[in-house]
């Protein structure tokens, strides 16, 4: 039995294998073909895998995972013994991880909890909607530049009336001097380009979110939920058997402040950073839809307005209600109970009259 931990770059990672007796071996190895055929053979059914969280963790896992007894993805944030030794180099990082391996496996204790690593699907729509908010936010910027352009040449018009369905033809025939025309039309170019980029892109997180057509049906029920918010939701979370309460489940979503607890201080802090957040950012766009649309969420809305003053402490409050009866929904696989049927069906039939459109289903269920 033998305990391999793994500092993982983009280029290269560093290797420390740790025996039972004690005794390590250092080494290195590149990313490519041949260095890592050379790494295999160094790999077999007894050994244990630890590799730190990076942008090609799970790709790497994806390549060893058959090779060797069992792999951890560890979050090296939460791992104190790396982050407080001073001297810091590759190997000294992957010799922590194989020694904190070492006493996870042999404790038989649950000292790492490691991090979770999704199937194909999940990981194809967490990198498509990290391209897609990518773009929004690089049409974002144009919006802006063409906002701030017409405003220099006392044009003063709202970004509602420039980049309405019938008024940008008008802003492009504007009499201006010559530069600034030029750079109105180019980046009115640009932006229709990017509008048509993240059209694609939407399609196909349609596509693939078509695998969780179960999920997407109840949360759609749920009124503010809208079929890209669903899918949206089950690329964070991937299952909802994940979570063992609504506790945890808020929490893996940003939206559950963190305690710190001290003598007889208790200290609400900031939300847990360690989950993700895409969820939480497209949900905050609707809140107000979310309570306007449910007198119970308005009831409760408007008793914690009473004595909390902030805003967004309110707002994350929302939030994290709505993410409880999002568990619940999922967990107990029912539709929402303030559910208004005709407006859920219409969304669903949307949807698949889209995937039909593609050929991803053969008929509208």
């Amino acid at each position: 039995m033998k305990f391999l931990g793994i500092d993982l770059h983009s280029i290269c990672f560093s290797c420390c294998f740790l025996y039972e007796d004690g005794k390590k071996y250092k080494t290195s190895f590149d990313i490519d073909p041949d260095s890592l055929e050379v790494f295999y053979q160094y790999l077999d059914t007894e050994t244990y895998v630890m590799v730190e969280a990076s942008t090609n963790t799970f790709k790497f896992v994806e390549l060893v995972r058959d090779k060797v007894k069992e792999v951890f993805v560890a979050n090296t944030h939460k791992l104190k013994l790396i982050s407080m030794v001073k001297k810091k180099t590759d190997k000294i990082d992957a010799e922590k991880l194989a020694i904190y391996l070492k006493m996870h496996v042999l404790s038989g204790e649950e000292l790492i909890k490691p991090v979770y690593i999704p199937d194909k699907t999940i990981q194809d729509l967490r990198s498509l909607f990290t391209t897609y908010k990518l773009i929004r936010k690089q049409i974002g910027q144009v919006k802006n530049r063409i906002h701030s352009l017409l405003k220099q040449n006392l044009f003063p018009f709202t970004k509602t009336f420039i980049f309405g369905k019938y008024n940008r033809e008008a802003i492009k025939n504007l009499e201006m001097e010559e530069t600034p025309l030029f750079q109105l039309h180019f980046l009115f170019k640009v932006l229709e380009q990017l509008e048509g980029d993240i059209e694609e892109v939407e399609d196909r997180i349609y596509i693939i979110g078509s695998a969780y057509l179960k999920e997407i049906d109840i949360l759609t029920s749920m009124k503010g939920i809208s079929v890209f918010t669903a899918i949206a939701l089950m690329a964070d979370i991937a299952t909802i058997e994940r979570f063992p309460n609504s506790k945890h489940f808020a929490s893996y979503l940003r939206s559950a402040p963190g305690v710190d607890n001290s003598n007889d201080t208790t200290r609400i802090t900031k939300t847990n950073k360690f989950g993700r957040k895409l969820s939480v950012t497209l949900l905050s766009q609707s809140l107000n839809h979310f309570r306007d649309s449910n007198m119970k969420l308005r009831s409760w809305y408007d008793k914690k307005a009473e004595y909390i003053q902030k805003k967004g402490k309110i707002r994350m409050a929302l939030c994290r209600r709505v993410f409880t009866e999002i568990y619940q929904m999922l967990k107990k696989e029912e539709y929402h109970y303030f559910r208004d049927e005709h407006n859920h069906q219409n969304k669903i039939n949307e949807y698949y009259n889209f995937l039909k459109k593609n050929k991803i289903i053969e008929f509208v269920a």
